[in-house]
């Protein structure tokens, strides 16, 4: 798959992503949270804030003010650029990220309620066909294969608090959508006709996250927060239609035509572990760790040539900061802006051998982030939420691709106080 010898740009606002590394499973995953965490270089197992809603650990959600009601909304735009050891090619796209609300229950437990992608699909590559044994038989053969769509997810969270300092929380999603996947073989004799491979996957499922999170105060000033997830394993339900055929002159003829209702496609269970310390309303520095089998994963993806794909296990590393100089100054609006920063580094489940140098590598994702949180008016806890991105995914060495890209995400987060009894009239 990724031994192209012309990549194609999908220019359009409508593709979640442009990455031939969505060319397996359910595609590219998402990154981790919304703006505010994304700008921290996509932290939150050990975030604990009353400021934002934090869905990366379910437990977090809990620590919002009695009666007070979240709620984010936002976007993102993505640039790609793309490179072989031979050409290249730009991408970009814009997408609605997310929508989510959260609001008090009772006491200690609080709910979220949230919308956002799942994971993204958006490749078109084309190779051509090197065996010379090949070409004799069928003259100059062109290889195209083109993805899309993706998968979303509506997410229902609930925490609760557990004594002074443990809060633990669940989250459960629905995962829906589509995805659309194109194999055709094009030869350059004109007595052999072309063939079209379509095949098609819809996805219907459930799966469930555990969090938990422990405060543990320094003095009156500092805290630290450990975090803790777990998401189990999904056997995702998804319906699959495999459609094979050729044209010519007098028609169409179907070589082949397979409905698989109920197939399954696995993802495995993953842990997260994370923490945060703290100098209240001043500044925060954290880190997450990832960690995700994929071995046993279900992956579905026509011949690719060379490359041959092994799924392996993935391990991320991100690290955060932000720093506010002055949250309650009233006299210079830039010392009450929250300053953001982190970096990411990403050990990916996608491992690939060249079946000619018999080299292995293991696709690697990196990269740096940075950011603001502009507060609207005088309440610090409603802000414009900017972050952006600059990372590297892959390599051009052994026939593979490179991926340099840039992202920004916005996000709006209103803070709001529902049914206090006024106390004039």
């Amino acid at each position: 798959m990724l031994t192209p010898v012309f990549i194609y740009a999908q220019n359009s606002d409508a593709s979640g992503t442009y990455s031939p590394y969505s060319f397996y499973g359910v595609g590219t995953l998402t990154k981790p949270g919304f703006a505010y965490n994304k700008a921290m270089g996509g932290i939150g197992y050990g975030l604990r804030t009353n400021k934002l809603i934090n869905y990366l650990n379910p437990a977090a959600i809990n620590k919002q003010d009695s009666l007070s009601f979240l709620f984010d909304f936002g976007g993102e735009l993505q640039n790609y650029y793309i490179s072989s050891s031979e050409q290249s090619t730009a991408a970009n796209s814009f997408n609605l990220d997310h929508i989510a609300f959260s609001f008090p229950i009772w006491k200690k437990m609080a709910a979220a309620v949230a919308v956002m992608p799942y994971s993204h699909v958006g490749y078109d590559i084309s190779r051509e066909e090197t065996d010379p044994d090949v070409i004799v038989e069928t003259g100059s053969t062109q290889y195209s294969y083109v993805g899309e769509g993706g998968l979303n997810q509506f997410i229902v969270s609930f925490a609760s608090g557990i004594g002074e300092r443990l809060s633990v929380g669940v989250h459960g999603q629905y995962i829906f959508g589509s995805i659309d996947r194109y194999y055709n073989i094009y030869f350059g004799s004109s007595a052999i006709h072309p063939i079209y491979n379509t095949s098609s996957l819809k996805a219907s499922s459930y799966a469930f996250t555990l969090g938990a999170q422990y405060e543990l105060p320094i003095n009156k000033d500092y805290q630290a927060v450990l975090g803790a997830t777990y998401q189990f394993r999904n056997n995702m339900k998804v319906d699959r239609t495999d459609f094979t055929y050729i044209t010519s002159s007098i028609g169409t003829d179907t070589i082949r035509f397979q409905e698989q209702p109920n197939a399954r496609l696995l993802v495995p269970s993953s842990l997260g572990l994370g923490f945060s310390i703290q100098k209240q309303n001043k500044w925060l520095a954290g880190f997450d760790y990832t960690y995700q089998d994929w071995r046993s994963a279900s992956f579905d993806a026509p011949s690719s040539g060379q490359l041959n794909f092994k799924a392996t296990p993935s391990h991320s590393f991100r690290g955060g900061f932000e720093y506010i100089p002055n949250m309650y100054d009233i006299r210079y609006f830039m010392r009450r802006i929250s300053y953001r920063a982190g970096l990411y580094y990403e050990k990916t489940y996608m491992q690939f051998t060249n079946s000619t140098t018999g080299h292995t590598n293991q696709i690697k994702d990196y990269g740096v982030t940075f950011g603001v949180g502009v507060p609207l008016g005088r309440y610090s806890h409603n802000a414009v939420n900017i972050g952006a991105e600059i990372g590297q995914r892959g390599t051009t060495n052994d026939g593979l691709l490179r991926e340099f890209y840039w992202k920004v995400s916005l996000s709006i987060s209103l803070y709001d106080i529902w049914f206090v009894k006024p106390r004039y009239d």
